[in-house]
């Protein structure tokens, strides 16, 4: 017995200057984890409410507000007899001291639904127009952002009836689409730039080089959206009832009707269309408008399948089916980064004073 306790001795005596080690190394173990998981979650939870939204189904966001982990190690210990040489007639029994060293992980995740005046700012509010046009001086091409974002410029319309749930008629987007394709190709050509007007640093302005003034494709840029065509600074703006040829007024869209642009282009399972389940969109020729191949579907291109797919970036079990983007749909990729990257945008503007429930999950080990 005394050897078994001087045994305990030792072995606690290391594992408590082990237990000094052990905090980085936890960090570095659990820390890329949890990241990961959190990725992963919110990307399911944006593909999943996008789906939903293409249902006419009520979306929901829930944000982890908080993930905390408490470990803990400890010794289970006894005697134990056993028999030395059992087949031997001189074999004798010996009671030796037994121990087992045993970890305890026990993760504490907390999830804070979005809702109430929150949810208003967050999902339902039009995207300040700095933020949108901030985007461009991220990286961010300017067709993408006016594609997703502004549901009209001028009288220029972008499918606002599409900012919410699909539409019966084919929304007007020509226009805007032929616009930002010219905007594209200036902005490659380093011949337009947008920034703080020098005279007044509270607006943002769109400057087009003076040397490219008689460009065609500036020419026709200038066209549709009623501009002067002989100036070549034109200030935004959000009051409609401003609206000149001097300048480009802006009506942008909320993160809810971002969502709802993008989920009408969703693929679905035909028996979904053929039992009314989702919303079919007629054209001028009455004809089936096909989403995905025209408009959002220009964006983003979420496929259907029976199966589990292969090649997924992000997928979504939802009705019986899977919902992915393909991995190698780089653009469709990048829209989602977009969207993710306006919802931390919104979210920071967001108030927190609101008191809101909070559901926290204690995982057994």
């Amino acid at each position: 017995m005394n050897r078994f306790l001087k045994i305990m001795c030792v072995v606690a005596t290391i594992g408590n200057a082990g237990c000094q080690s052990i905090g980085p190394k936890i960090i570095e173990q659990s820390h890329p984890q949890y990241n990961s998981a959190v990725v992963s979650a919110i990307d399911n939870q944006l593909l999943t409410n996008i789906v939903r939204l293409k249902y006419r189904e009520n979306p929901l966001f829930l944000e982890v507000s908080s993930i905390s982990e408490s470990r803990s190690s400890g010794f289970d210990g006894g005697l134990k007899s056993v028999e030395w040489f059992p087949h031997d007639v001189s074999s004798k029994t010996k009671v030796i001291p037994t121990f087992l060293l045993k970890n305890y992980q026990i993760p504490t995740i907390s999830y804070r639904p979005v809702r109430g005046k929150e949810f208003i700012k967050y999902m339902m509010t039009p995207i300040p127009l700095g933020v949108t046009l901030g985007m461009s001086s991220s990286g961010w091409k300017l067709q993408r952002v006016f594609n997703m974002c502004i549901e009209k410029i001028n009288d220029v319309e972008n499918a606002p009836s599409a900012s919410g749930p699909t539409p019966w008629n084919k929304p007007n987007y020509e226009k805007f689409y032929e616009m930002t394709d010219l905007l594209k190709k200036l902005e490659d050509a380093n011949l337009i730039a947008i920034g703080l007007d020098p005279d007044n640093q509270q607006r943002l302005i769109m400057r087009i080089k003076q040397t490219a003034a008689n460009r065609e494709d500036v020419v026709k840029f200038k066209q549709i959206l009623g501009l002067d065509q002989n100036k070549n600074e034109f200030p935004f703006e959000s009051n409609f009832l401003k609206a000149s040829s001097n300048g480009m007024v802006v009506r942008t869209r909320s993160l809810m009707g971002i969502l709802f642009y993008l989920s009408h282009a969703v693929e679905v399972p035909p028996e979904d269309i053929e039992n009314g389940l989702v919303q079919t969109t007629i054209a001028e020729d009455g004809s089936v408008f096909d989403w995905s191949k025209n408009a959002s579907g220009t964006l983003l291109k979420v496929h259907c399948s029976k199966e589990k797919p292969n090649n997924a970036f992000v997928a979504s079990y939802y009705r019986d089916h899977w919902f992915y983007i393909e991995d190698n749909d780089l653009h469709s990729k990048s829209t989602f980064m977009f969207i993710s990257m306006l919802f931390n945008l919104q979210a920071g503007e967001a108030s927190s004073a609101d008191v809101v429930p909070m559901l926290t999950i204690p995982v057994g080990r």
